[in-house]
């Protein structure tokens, strides 16, 4: 009997989980039968509970091969992990409310796979401490000293081991295949496309220039830099400067700038924010190849842009916080792009980048092929090669083979 795959997940699976939904709908296509199982209701505890979704909202998301499971306890999800001979795609974290996941996984001896196919710029995250209060410093080195007390033990007494990793970044792949330790020192390193090109593939959309497209990283509202120790920007003032900038660009090029909005943007405040400029969520890719220029400060879809070989600035600022700026350095050590600084640039400078701005295709080779199409395959979806690689490696039935 062949081993079936099993998608993991703490809080179910929304529509809005894009790139999720396309890894099932072409694994549906070529695999015959899938879980996918919910363990947000394992635990009824406050301090383990995820938000979860129901069977029938499951059925309108999932493709109809798939069967969704939520075990209602630890016994039901033990139950099942026995029961069936599973190769595990991991949609669940390293934290302590899921190390019961890999306990499990590691006593059963259930091969785990990891997906990293975004081919995200990692940067800066951890505030600087030396300017703070020596109890300031005191109690952040007890924190970081905890964490890694936590981390070791984690890693031997409850973390699973990844048996393949796939991964779309060749730096990235290059740097696990050299570390011989920990929890991925055994594991198959395979390089694969990344998820960008995958959709440009699909979406095969007609390019053009008719806009200037901003991809928004809601710098304002946006919490990673408060979890990381940082103050939020004010508001007031970056939307002023953004939007003055805006204005410069729009009479110069005589293009509609148009704001693709972070997925977890409150939409209710685009009014607020952006005037009265049109908003879009989840059509960046679509908009990004109707697109002249592409402005940006550290979202990673400007990946996006650069397989469409678009003219893209990095908008910067003297008063983002020390995780922004970090950040926004972090991707131009990777793509070559032009910077402007939106508080101190006068209309005349605007206008001077703008002038010296040419086509980028040539100067993103380098990046597309570490980046986006590392495994060299070119014409070749992430996904395709993820199912081929894990049905020959694990003898998954597909569909052609029945």
């Amino acid at each position: 009997m062949s081993k079936q795959i099993c998608f993991i997940r703490t809080g179910g699976i929304k529509m809005t989980d894009a790139i999720f939904h396309d890894l099932h709908e072409y694994f549906s296509r070529e695999i015959e039968r899938l879980f996918f199982v919910n363990v947000s209701q394992v635990f009824t505890s406050r301090l383990f509970h995820y938000k979860s979704i129901s069977k029938a909202e499951a059925k309108d998301i999932l493709p109809e091969n798939f069967t969704y499971i939520t075990p209602k306890n630890l016994a039901e999800f033990k139950n099942f992990l026995k029961s069936h001979d599973l190769v595990v795609i991991c949609y669940f974290s390293e934290t302590w409310r899921d190390w019961y996941i890999h306990h499990y996984l590691r006593k059963y001896s259930i091969p785990m796979v990891y997906l990293d196919i975004i081919s995200a710029i990692g940067g800066f995250r951890y505030k600087n401490l030396q300017s703070e209060a020596f109890l300031t410093r005191f109690l952040s080195m007890l924190k970081f000293f905890r964490s890694c007390l936590l981390r070791g033990l984690a890693l031997r007494c409850f973390l699973h081991n990844v048996d393949t990793i796939f991964i779309s970044r060749r730096d990235k792949a290059e740097y696990i295949k050299n570390f011989k330790k920990g929890r991925y020192g055994k594991s198959e390193v395979v390089i694969t496309n990344s998820t960008f090109y995958d959709n440009m593939l699909r979406n095969n959309f007609r390019l053009s220039n008719d806009y200037v497209v901003f991809l928004d990283s809601m710098l304002p509202y946006h919490g990673d830099a408060l979890r990381f120790g940082h103050s939020l920007i004010d508001r007031e003032a970056y939307y002023k400067n953004l939007n003055r900038v805006f204005d410069v660009i729009e009479s110069a090029l005589g293009k509609e700038v148009v704001i693709c909005l972070h997925p977890r943007y409150e939409e209710e405040n685009a009014t607020r924010d952006f005037g009265k400029r049109r908003t879009f969520k989840y059509r960046t890719d679509e908009f990004t190849a109707k697109a002249e220029l592409v402005l940006f400060h550290q979202s990673s879809a400007v990946n996006s842009a650069i397989v469409y070989g678009k003219k893209i600035v990095q908008l910067t600022g003297s008063q983002f916080n020390d995780f922004t700026k970090n950040n926004c350095q972090s991707y131009q050590k990777f793509i070559p792009i032009t910077t402007l600084e939106i508080y101190e640039c006068d209309e005349d400078s605007i206008k001077q980048v703008l002038a010296t701005l040419e086509p980028g295709q040539q100067k993103y080779d380098e990046f597309l092929s570490n980046f986006i199409v590392a495994s060299g395959q070119k014409g070749v979806s992430p996904y395709e090669q993820i199912a081929d690689k894990i049905s020959r490696k694990y003898g998954i039935l597909r569909r052609e083979e029945k």
